[in-house]
């Protein structure tokens, strides 16, 4: 009945809408105004009531639209669209995860996947808005993307990121901000950013305490440093949202937090769009964090800190309506009301809702893009190189001729299981385009079979050692593809890891496995299909275990790509690790809880050898780098540096390289700041580098980039040496110094490393 109501006011809507373009139009819809006058005009015309409405439901249930306003001919709109890599929720291509983009390292094969995604969220809403549908994902608006640091293997969400180091990660905002927005000289957006979770939140979940009552205790040095320069990056990048976290920083919950939202955030870094709050954050303000004694209270000090729109999982749950009264009874005032209430009405603005349909090409998109080959041709390549090469003993892979193999077993939970293969916030695919290591692979060879082994799937509870075991002696195999793995199942949005441990009887199913084959008769192919890393010490060292691939979480095409890879002459296109593969879980210096980043979290600052190094991955070529040369070998605190040096292709195999150059800052007056042990300062792939081909390669560092931040100034260039090391910080290829030689020079309070 609801929906009955809805669908005749909306065409009472629409035919006041033609009436009122017969005579004269507002101003907020004549198009030949500029943007701020008609915001204004717009803005004008709302009582501080609707105001109020209109910032109380951004979402979060099905039905969480912010309301029509009848008289000026406006339609409800849906705030709530997440697209992280596809419109999640929707039937739509499933594009790898996000951390599995970082591992591409690739910029532009990033913002190709925002920009699709994009495409396929506006067909959406296009039909939707034809059909006068509403709600949740059915929006122009994205909260996408993730940019908070993965700093610890157990967070839940630490799939959501692009890894741990905050100038990768703000590399990638800035692309996939431009590609989910369009070109930032158009008329129209295609949709709008909104980069998260603003600040701090990175960890924990649910373990060992909620994430709804959590405060990081950060330093301002890891905070400036770590924490908040890949929002700078999105701000600089021209996301139109941001959307503020659960937790507290220091005592202060982020969505209450005047200093974060208003003093770093607006006037800090210059952010001109909306914030929205996450999804019951508000009501979090009072009953988890228990900051301020009542609900209105929540509302009220979450309006004045910052916060222009509210998510919440029901009307109940709504803090926002709370402000009705408030108003009434003078405890806010119409300016606060009216300032918080424009970015949102500028956002719609420039989306296209104020104007002619036929104005909007993006309006014209059809549904007929939703799995179109193009989209589905991107998702092979971007899973084709986000897979990473661990290992790969004596070059096993690829394997040219699959004939020598001529029983082959796939064995485990993760050989043919598309749900958990796709990762948290995926789209909605449809099975006809998924591709699994069992369904693309199993034709390669001429007798395979099929064992998942754990009968509950990834959880692998459900395990009888003593069949699997008589199944492997009573069968002979030339080579088994072992796939294990987690899933959302085992690490998600509400659900942190309590180890790093393959799940449950995984471990024990590996270990089987090699206690139980003949090395000498069959060879093993391990996959990992997980979002973080898992202990793989054991396959690692295992000389039975010929390869191994991080496959992550690559969705739909994972299968195929997969096949690409490895099968024939093989794709030699792999990705590199964004974040540390610690070989243990007491290697790191504390749990989810701590967030003192200089007690060694990430490349910056650990001194444990890992597993497996931030930046690592294999390749089936040899490269060299050589001719290392700078414009300059002393530079004056402020000046820019260009680094310059080539790189060849040495194998006999073309394939992808990806560069990498690491910045070590060594102050001559060391009791001044902190530093890390190094930071990632250009990375670029290069692709289809031929054997014997050199390319030259030019690398531009930016003042920004050499700044430390000290106590008091801000980010200050110190007379220092910095040592520059390229394609590893740990076994660089080259090293070369340079001397920064001055007075000190000041680059600002906040910095964001990324930078175009």
């Amino acid at each position: 009945m609801a929906s009955f109501f809805l669908f005749l006011l909306i065409v009472r809507l629409v035919h006041e809408s033609k009436e009122t373009a017969a005579g004269d139009i507002f101003p907020f819809r004549n198009v030949s105004l500029d943007w701020s006058v008609r915001v204004d005009d717009l803005v004008s015309r709302l009582t501080a009531h609707e105001i109020i409405d209109q910032m109380a439901y951004g979402g979060g249930w099905d039905a969480g639209v912010t309301p029509p306003i009848p008289r000026l001919s406006i339609l409800p709109y849906s705030w709530g669209t997440e697209c992280l890599r596809g419109d999640v929720s929707e039937n739509s291509t499933g594009f790898p995860q996000a951390i599995n983009l970082a591992t591409t390292w690739n910029k532009q094969l990033v913002k190709a996947v925002a920009n699709a995604t994009a495409y396929e969220v506006h067909a959406h809403y296009n039909l939707f808005t034809k059909e006068g549908l509403y709600g949740v994902h059915r929006g122009l608006s994205c909260f996408s993307p993730v940019v908070n640091i993965m700093r610890h293997p157990l967070w839940g969400r630490g799939q959501e990121t692009y890894g741990e180091c905050p100038y990768l990660t703000g590399m990638f905002a800035i692309y996939f901000v431009h590609g989910l927005q369009g070109p930032s000289t158009a008329r129209y957006l295609n949709t709008n950013a909104g980069c998260k979770h603003f600040d701090s939140h990175n960890g924990p979940e649910n373990i060992p305490v909620s994430r709804f009552s959590f405060d990081a205790q950060l330093s301002e040095y890891d905070w400036r440093s770590t924490f908040l320069p890949a929002f700078h990056a999105c701000v600089n990048a021209g996301s139109y949202g941001i959307m503020c976290s659960y937790n507290s920083i220091n005592g202060i919950p982020s969505c209450a937090n005047n200093r974060l939202l208003t003093d770093i955030l607006r006037q800090g870094m210059n952010f001109t769009g909306y914030v929205v709050a996450d999804d019951d954050a508000l009501v979090s303000i009072h009953t988890d964090h228990h900051y301020v004694q009542t609900n209105e209270d929540a509302a009220i000090v979450a309006l004045q800190a910052g916060v222009n729109l509210e998510l919440s999982d029901s009307p109940e749950a709504t803090m926002f309506e709370l402000l009705h009264q408030a108003y009434d009874e003078g405890k806010i005032n119409n300016q606060t009301l009216i300032q918080r209430v424009k970015p949102l009405m500028y956002t719609r603005m420039r989306l296209g809702e104020f104007d002619p349909l036929e104005m909007n090409d993006y309006n014209k998109i059809p549904m007929n893009i939703i799995q179109c080959e193009s989209h589905r041709n991107l998702a092979r390549q971007t899973a084709l190189q986000s897979f990473v090469l661990l290992k790969n003993h004596g070059n096993f892979l690829p394997i040219r001729n699959p004939s020598v193999f001529r029983n082959v077993l796939f064995l485990g939970p993760m050989s043919n299981n598309p749900v958990q293969q796709y990762g948290d916030y995926s789209p909605i695919v449809d099975p006809y385009y998924v591709t699994t290591p069992l369904s693309s692979l199993q034709d390669s060879f001429a007798n395979t079979s099929y064992n998942e082994a754990c009968l509950d799937g990834a959880r692998c509870l459900k395990y009888n050692q003593t069949d699997i075991i008589h199944y492997l002696k009573s069968n002979r195999f030339d080579l088994i593809i072992l796939s294990l793995g987690t899933g959302p199942d085992i690490e998600s949005e509400g659900n942190d890891r309590a180890t790093m441990n393959l799940p449950n009887n995984q471990l024990q199913l590996l270990q089987d496995l090699l206690n139980t084959i003949d090395p000498m008769q069959t060879k093993i192919l391990f996959l990992t299909i997980s979002g973080t890393p898992v202990d793989i010490q054991l396959a690692e060292q295992s000389n039975q275990i010929q390869a191994i691939i991080h496959l992550g979480f690559a969705a739909q095409e994972l299968g195929e790509a997969l096949k690409m890879a490895i099968i024939g002459d093989g794709a030699s296109k792999f990705g590199r690790l964004p974040y540390t593969w610690p070989k243990k879980l007491s290697d790191l210096p504390g749990d989810l809880t701590r967030y003192d980043m200089t007690s060694g979290f990430t490349y910056r600052y650990s001194n444990v050898e890992p597993l497996y190094s931030f930046g690592y991955g294999l390749s089936y070529s040899n490269f060299s780098y050589f001719d290392l040369r700078f414009n300059a070998t002393t530079i004056k605190p402020g000046d820019g540096l260009t680094i310059y040096f080539n790189v060849k292709n040495t194998g006999e195999r073309t394939s992808d390289e990806v560069v990498q150059i690491y910045l070590s800052i060594s102050l001559k007056n060391t009791s001044l700041a902190n530093v890390s042990r190094a930071q990632l300062v250009d990375f670029e792939r290069l692709s289809d580098i031929t054997p014997q081909q050199t390319v030259p390669y030019q690398a531009i560092i930016r003042p920004e980039q050499m700044a430390v931040y000290v106590d008091g100034k801000g980010f200050m260039i110190l007379p220092a040496t910095l040592r520059f090391q390229i394609g590893s910080f740990l076994q660089p290829y080259l090293s070369g110094n340079v001397t920064i030689d001055g007075t000190e020079y000041s680059v600002g309070q906040y910095i964001s490393y990324a930078s175009l």
